[in-house]
């Protein structure tokens, strides 16, 4: 019994020296952090620290890699648009009009004209004209275009944007599927993975063309596409 209380008392005191020695000399190091400077700890003041100077495992990022004329870069597209329109239009017009035939003529003999008076008085005309016009229209349409394409750098220019071009054409069976883009960017809008989206592109110039049976199928023909252009009514 008396063993077993000295060696506790042993024990207390070793863990009560060993953190005056922590608390003395700072943080204990990690494979994870490192010691802060011991200056700023003793005086108490605040430590800002960042992972480059507190991490054992932090490491340099390479600098990126100088962008040159036919490179490759990745376009993220995804381009939406919604539109509504509502239009009304009530027109109404009315009119009255009436007329008089005062002067009659009649022909004596070949040379001659002379003025022809009207037994029962001049003939006389009248009358109204009513007209209304009302139409309404109502139009709302939503489009979206969403993939990936890989663009070839044209060319550098003095302020260092990149002209940009792409084109991808996908034949599936009967189906064929061509797209077209062209746009200017930045060489910060970026990614670190060689990638931009297609939002931080200027001077945007998107083309999709549908050629095969599905296109055929849905495509109006020459007599609706001139109804349309003509539209009478």
């Amino acid at each position: 019994m008396k063993s077993a209380t000295v060696a506790l008392v042993l024990l207390q005191l070793a863990f009560m020296s060993s953190t005056l020695l922590a608390q003395q000399s700072g943080p204990i190091s990690s494979l994870g952090q490192r010691n802060m400077p011991e200056g700023q700890i003793a005086q108490g003041m605040p430590y800002d620290g960042t992972t480059k100077d507190l991490g054992w495992m932090y490491r340099e990022l390479p600098p990126p890699r100088q962008v040159q004329i036919h490179d490759l870069i990745h376009i993220r597209v995804d381009e939406r648009a919604q539109a509504f329109s509502d239009g009304e239009i009530d027109r109404k017009k009315s009119g009255q009009y009436a007329a008089i035939l005062t002067d009659w003529i009649r022909l004596d003999g070949i040379n001659s004209i002379k003025p022809a008076v009207q037994a029962d008085g001049d003939p006389r005309i009248a009358g109204t004209l009513n007209q209304r016009l009302k139409s309404e229209a109502e139009m709302e349409t939503s489009e979206g275009l969403k993939f990936t394409i890989a663009a070839e750098v044209q060319e550098i220019l003095p302020n260092g944007t990149l002209k940009l071009e792409a084109r991808k054409t996908i034949t599936v069976n009967d189906e064929i599927w061509v797209y077209h883009l062209r746009g200017v960017a930045r060489t910060e809008d970026i990614n670190p993975n060689n990638t931009v989206l297609s939002e931080h592109l200027a001077d945007l110039t998107i083309t999709k063309e549908d050629h095969g049976s599905v296109r055929d199928a849905y495509r109006r023909g020459w007599l609706l596409t001139l109804w349309d252009k003509v539209h009478w009514f």
